[in-house]
């Protein structure tokens, strides 16, 4: 069970990737004023904004921030179903 979720996560971060990077490629094909470009150019950003702790000989900062657009979203649930569909 460990080693499917572990296949899991690894497909479901790959699908996200490659939904994020032609997130962006197609949206800098639409011209400055469309409406396919401005939907593209909204971003979820969930996470925990970056915080420091200084330790006087020692800064430790702690954050990770998730950016993700619409084709990311759809790139995750695609991937989501396509290992669904292999594993069962």
């Amino acid at each position: 069970m460990s080693k499917n979720l572990g296949y899991f996560i690894l497909i479901l971060l790959i699908g996200t990737l490659i939904g994020a990077f032609i997130g962006k490629a197609i949206y800098k094909l639409f011209p400055a004023d469309s409406t396919v470009r401005d939907m593209l150019a909204v971003e979820i950003r969930p996470g925990i904004q970056p915080a420091t702790i200084d330790l006087g000989i020692l800064d430790i900062t702690f954050g990770a921030v998730i950016k993700l657009n619409i084709i990311a979203v759809i790139g995750l649930i695609i991937t989501a179903i396509i290992f669904r569909k292999l594993v069962a």
